[in-house]
């Protein structure tokens, strides 16, 4: 079966054919602004809030940012969060 050739006009749905990926990045992008907008440590409680999630999702979340390089963690509980020099990059913050 031959596949169909799609043009894209780099519109977010149109290089992301699902509907859940678009609202996750949507929710990284919020999680990362709002960290680099607070100068300081956040907690995985203001994360919650901010994108309107449960704790595990939230936890979830801040894992794979934190596993990819975007978040770091003071390794103490309650864990404080921070925004990283690849997170800055992501939105053009000069490092």
């Amino acid at each position: 079966m031959a596949q169909q050739k799609v043009e894209h006009d780099f519109q977010t749905v149109d290089w992301c054919r699902s509907n859940h990926a678009v609202a996750q990045a949507e929710k990284v992008a919020i999680v990362l602004r709002k960290t680099l907008e607070h100068r300081g440590r956040v907690s995985i409680k203001e994360i919650q809030e901010w994108i309107g999630i449960n704790n595990r999702n939230a936890a979830l979340l801040v894992k794979q940012l934190i596993e990819n390089g975007y978040l770091e963690s003071n390794s103490v509980k309650p864990l404080s969060l921070k925004a990283t020099n690849k997170a800055k990059q992501f939105f053009w913050v000069a490092v």
